[in-house]
């Protein structure tokens, strides 16, 4: 059982992963992006990938969205994992701070870090990055004066880079939330302290207002806790919706929504029941 994550070696995708017990002597493969490590995942190449889902300060990861709107009820959450993410400034050994002229990294990093970017390397060209670490990796291959790369500070270690500064983040407390994905097949067994997670397809929807599919939850004692709209990518005005809520598919009260919703004419499309989020207290750094 083969274990893929959003690479190279040395993201925070990596970090999470290890933090589920399952994948402990397990193989891990890291993949260039999301799309390519759950492509991995549809083909049996992999059992699971291990891929960012949203971050407290910047939001959801259009990649990942992209890929479960498209693939519908292929994939199943089987594990989310909230992960401290504190960034780093890196550089060829060597390398001083006045000397900056590129910052590499993800897009969340950069945005994340933007404030600290202002004061500091105003006139800095930003690059963006399919990962934090791919950034480092990139910035140690090229060999280009001037060159940095935002990323966690292990990143620096693994890719022989000098920390130039850490902490530069907007916000000491940022979380980025992951998810475990593999093709769809039973469900966990309930143990009480469950989310699920459902996508309500553009074309499910029709002309019933959203306030009315989501208002069947409370009113069966089931607490709606994340609800992101997403472009179908058809027109304007078609949106998917992405839902969690606090309670496992095997309890009563889901699949009396369920029902509900099916009499309405409307299919939620399921992606997972799974134990709420596996936290660590430390951000991940050397």
């Amino acid at each position: 059982m083969t274990y893929a994550y959003l690479g190279p070696r040395g993201t925070f995708a990596e970090a999470a992963l290890g933090m589920l017990p399952e994948a402990g002597g397990r193989r891990w493969e890291p993949y260039a992006t999301v799309g390519a490590a759950l492509a991995a995942v549809r083909d049996g190449t992999v059992s699971t990938a291990v891929v960012p889902l949203e971050n407290s300060v910047r939001g959801v990861v259009p990649a990942t969205l992209d890929e479960l709107a498209a693939g519908r009820c292929e994939l199943h959450i089987a594990a989310e994992i909230e992960l401290p993410v504190s960034f780093a400034l890196m550089a060829d050994p060597g390398t001083e701070l006045s000397g900056i002229e590129r910052v590499r990294s993800h897009p969340h990093a950069h945005a994340q870090c933007r404030q600290w970017l202002s004061s500091r390397l105003p006139d800095a060209q930003v690059l963006l990055s399919t990962s934090t670490a791919g950034a480092a990796r990139e910035v140690a291959e090229s060999g280009s004066p001037g060159d940095a790369a935002i990323a966690a500070a292990v990143a620096a270690e693994r890719y022989g880079l000098e920390i130039l500064a850490t902490g530069i983040g907007e916000r000491d407390d940022a979380v980025t939330r992951f998810v475990a994905l593999r093709r769809a097949g039973p469900t966990s067994v309930p143990t009480g302290h469950d989310r699920s997670s459902f996508l309500l397809p553009a074309d499910e929807i029709g002309g019933l207002p959203v306030a009315e599919v989501l208002a069947e939850f409370p009113h069966r004692g089931i607490d709606v806790t994340w609800v992101q709209s997403w472009p179908a990518g058809t027109s304007l005005g078609r949106y998917h919706l992405f839902l969690d809520v606090d309670a496992h598919i095997k309890d009563r009260g889901v699949g009396r929504v369920l029902m509900a919703l099916q009499q309405k004419g409307i299919n939620l499309c399921f992606l997972g029941s799974y134990p709420h989020a596996l936290r660590t207290g430390d951000a991940f750094a050397a």
